[in-house]
């Protein structure tokens, strides 16, 4: 089949609002399976599981996190929703924060409803699951799903995962309603299993005040040091008004603040005016004698390096 031939086809046959598909519902729209073909060689299609696809442009200018979500999404429409998908999956589903793990599946299910064999990029995870530990839900677009319950999901990454990874998890799970209590409580129930000693540390080291990846790992960054550990999130009084700096020694004057992309865009003003009254703000503090740390994602990449550059600013705060 010619490529603008397939090109118009996909145009005039694509389930309107929808961006993976699978085949039948392709099938269903007056498409056939010659038509999929030309599509994945003429590179119009990308595709997820087999029988699932989307539009290769929607695939291509995805970040990786975001590519991360569409193959999960792929997976559950690819099985029809019959697995009850636990880990980091789970956290992708809660819509947790998650951070450089891997793209692999993860679901979990009882010994003797568990597949023969699965795909190398399912990990099938055995457990007895309650009532209490499975939620189910309506997603658009998917339909309903079954994912492992907040605690449980939490604390199994917990178990597996970096300190980073889960920390930024937990305090996502923490902003999403997570009750400290009730993972306190499930973590005593998991006792004696594999991993579960490392999230004692993990549950010590949650804030819900960390409102961010980029937060979260400062955080961990700074409990590492000798040093008076900062207040999060602290409102500070101006000449020019009240102002809200993500970490603060109120007592040296001194402001750390976490400069993630994402304070930029997901704001109803243009960047422009969100960077203008960003230095207004920085301005009035500093005429009010506050210093600044200032740090990105690239800083938190070399932490040895970001923590001599915060220790210098302490102590000359000081």
């Amino acid at each position: 089949m010619d490529k603008e031939i397939a090109i118009q086809l996909f145009e005039r046959c694509w389930p309107r609002e929808r961006v993976v598909v699978t085949a039948r519902e392709l099938i269903n729209t007056g498409l056939d399976s010659r038509a999929i073909k030309a599509g994945l060689q003429h590179g119009l299609l990308h595709r997820l599981w087999r029988g699932v696809y989307l539009p290769m442009h929607q695939w291509r200018d995805r970040n990786p996190w975001d590519k991360d979500k569409l193959v999960l999404t792929g997976h559950i429409l690819a099985t029809n929703s019959q697995y009850v998908y636990s880990h980091f999956s789970a956290a992708r589903l809660h819509k947790l924060q998650v951070w450089i793990s891997s793209r692999l599946i993860h679901v979990s299910a009882p010994y003797r409803a568990a597949p023969s064999r699965t795909s190398q990029d399912v990990a099938m995870h055995f457990a007895s699951l309650d009532a209490q530990d499975v939620v189910q839900r309506f997603i658009p677009g998917i339909g309903l799903v079954k994912f492992t319950a907040l605690a449980r999901t939490g604390l199994q990454c917990a178990m597996t995962a970096t300190l980073e990874q889960s920390v930024i998890i937990g305090d996502s799970a923490l902003h999403t309603g997570l009750n400290l209590h009730d993972l306190e409580k499930l973590q005593a129930s998991f006792h004696g299993c594999r991993g579960i000693k490392r999230t004692r540390q993990v549950i010590n080291s949650l804030n819900a005040l960390s409102e961010s990846a980029g937060e979260t790992r400062t955080r961990l960054i700074l409990a590492e040091l000798p040093i008076e550990q900062p207040e999060l999130q602290v409102t500070l009084q101006t000449s020019s008004g009240t102002y809200r700096v993500n970490f603060a020694w109120q007592d040296i004057r001194l402001i750390l603040e976490f400069d993630g992309d994402t304070k930029y865009f997901d704001h109803a003003q243009t960047t422009e005016q969100v960077l203008l009254e960003e230095r207004e703000r920085e301005n009035a503090l500093i005429e009010d004698g506050w210093r600044f740390i200032r740090i990105k994602w690239k800083h938190l990449n070399n932490p040895e390096q970001l923590r001599d550059r915060i220790m210098k600013a302490y102590l000359a705060a000081q």
